[in-house]
């Protein structure tokens, strides 16, 4: 499939890396199914797009300061799906002309810089600039207007499958990208070896307590499956407490000892008299 893409139209929306990501989307229309990257830089003046094994990082771009054409190396070692995030996020660094090259003739994306988030509240040029790389490449993996199918109803780790399934996207970013969209409070958990190694929180659910390498109680593992939703000890995995708050958990066990956990926080305002509370200053008038 041949794209055609008026890129100047897509730069004048300016630097908002969502922004841009939204305007190529509207000028590919109505699809469905993966979206189509390779053949999106093809069509923005990216003229060869090689894999390679590498070892040292993830991506690289090799362009020149205006911009004016462009060829990105990827990691043969990774897997499909994040050679297409790869792909997506030197798409960003290409477009916008503002962020600074880490070498003479362009960019090297590690594996680290695939994960920063954060966007305007990044100091560092270098967090903030992989940072809006990254926004821009799920917006436009998983944009805002595919997402419905998957936000509707209660929140389950099997509709976080289906998406990655049907954009063809890993099941971590899918996750993340569901955490981000969805109206309940919610945070997903990765571990390795029911490990702790990072989260993601919803804009509202509470800070998280655990720490890198931190044991998780995540129960039995079975390969390729997922689990049920279990309430957890909210004091386990939150920071503080400061209304009550009860949580549940449901893990979906992936191969090589790696899993994602859903939470999904209930945030009480005012703690309401529980039953034993009530029994007992019941038995308590009747002794008067």
């Amino acid at each position: 499939m041949t794209l055609t893409l008026d890129r100047i139209a897509i730069e004048e929306v300016g630097l908002n890396p969502q922004r841009l990501a939204q305007a190529i989307q509207q000028q590919l229309g109505a699809q469905e199914g993966a979206v189509p990257i390779y053949e999106i830089v093809a069509a923005l003046d990216i003229d060869e797009v090689r894999e390679e094994r590498l070892s040292n990082f993830e991506a690289a771009l090799v362009t020149t300061r205006e911009r004016d054409r462009g060829r990105i190396l990827l990691n043969s070692r990774s897997n499909p799906q994040r050679r297409r995030f790869s792909l997506s996020h030197e798409l960003l660094h290409f477009l916008n002309s503002t962020h600074e090259q880490t070498s003479e003739d362009g960019f090297h994306c590690t594996r680290r810089d695939m994960s920063i988030s954060g966007g305007d509240a990044i100091s560092d040029v270098h967090r903030r600039q992989e940072s809006e790389a990254n926004s821009f490449a799920i917006e436009l993996l998983a944009p805002q207007s595919r997402l419905k199918p998957f936000l509707r109803g209660t929140p389950d780790l099997r509709q976080v499958v289906a998406m990655a399934e049907e954009l063809d996207i890993s099941r971590e970013a899918a996750a993340r990208r569901f955490v981000e969209m969805h109206s309940a409070d919610l945070a997903v958990v990765f571990c390795k070896d029911s490990r702790f190694l990072y989260g993601v929180r919803g804009r509202d659910f509470p800070r998280l307590s655990l720490r890198k390498g931190e044991q998780c109680d995540l129960g039995t593992p079975v390969e390729s499956t997922i689990s049920d939703f279990d309430e957890v000890p909210a004091e386990d995995w939150l920071e503080s407490l400061p209304r009550r708050c009860e949580v549940v958990a449901q893990t979906l066990w992936q191969a090589d000892g790696r899993s994602t956990t859903l939470l999904r926080a209930e945030l009480h305002d005012h703690d309401g008299p529980g039953f034993d509370d009530t029994f007992e200053r019941f038995a308590n008038r009747d002794e008067r």
